[in-house]
């Protein structure tokens, strides 16, 4: 009897001790951590651009241009062989512009028309500027030449040189040269428009036809038809100083 128990006891015994380590292995398993929850980021908004460069202007452009101011001008004013009873008046000055521009630097064209009391001058000229690195009111300085011509000429310039029984003004001619230099005041009203007052110097170097001899109801006497005015050409350097204001657009590409 004591044996049969000692054959069932000892295998049950050993069965035992073999299963309580492989039970207390398994229960001291360290529990799998939580998967992480990844966190959505939002995406980083582009960074908003300055507002100087909003406000910068285009570096090539087409600029128009248009003006309107003063004049005094005076055609005889360092030499005179013109043989007019004045040479010297005061007008209007009027004008457009169109060129190209390329960060501070201008080159275009510009017509002019001065339209004073004795006498109306138009011009035709190319022109050459720059503007210095100013902002909002940038100087703009410009050089200009180029052709100058008369589109009439008044009574009273030749008046003193007509005979008295002239009717009709003989048509006097003035073409020439003319060179210059202004400085433009431009204020950026925005980076397409600008506006500002300009001053401007120029030399006028122009030269006079000789006329046909005048019309008259009488006869015209032989002083009358040789005096300096009709007997021969004459020529003048002279001035122009103009004062106004100056609009101008671009036109960026």
């Amino acid at each position: 009897m004591t044996r049969r128990l000692t054959t069932v006891a000892l295998p049950l015994l050993a069965a035992t001790m073999f299963a309580t380590p492989v039970a207390l292995a398994q229960g001291r398993q360290p529990s799998k951590p939580a998967p992480a929850t990844s966190a959505t980021t939002p995406a980083a908004a582009p960074p908003a651009a300055p507002a100087d460069d909003a406000d910068k202007e285009d570096p090539r452009a087409i600029y128009l241009s248009g003006e309107l101011g003063f004049t005094r001008a005076d055609i005889g004013g360092f030499t005179d062989s013109f043989a007019f009873d004045k040479t010297g008046a005061n007008g209007l000055v009027a004008g457009l512009g169109i060129g190209y521009r390329y960060k501070g630097l201008r080159i275009g064209g510009r017509f002019r028309d001065a339209s004073t009391t004795e006498y109306s001058l138009w011009s035709l000229m190319g022109e050459v500027g720059f503007g210095l690195p100013f902002k909002p009111l940038t100087p703009i300085i410009f050089i200009h030449a180029g052709y100058i011509f008369d589109e009439g000429v008044e009574r009273s310039v030749v008046a003193s040189s007509l005979p008295r029984a002239n009717v009709l003004t003989p048509n006097i001619e003035l073409d020439g040269l003319v060179v210059g230099a202004e400085v433009y005041a431009a204020y950026s009203v925005t980076k397409f428009f600008k506006v500002g007052p300009f001053i401007g110097l120029d030399l006028t170097f122009l030269h006079r036809a000789q006329p046909s001899p005048p019309q008259s109801l009488q006869p015209i006497d032989d002083n009358t038809g040789s005096n300096a005015l009709f007997g021969d050409s004459g020529n003048g350097v002279g001035y122009m100083l103009n004062l106004g204001v100056r609009v101008t657009g671009d036109i960026a590409f």
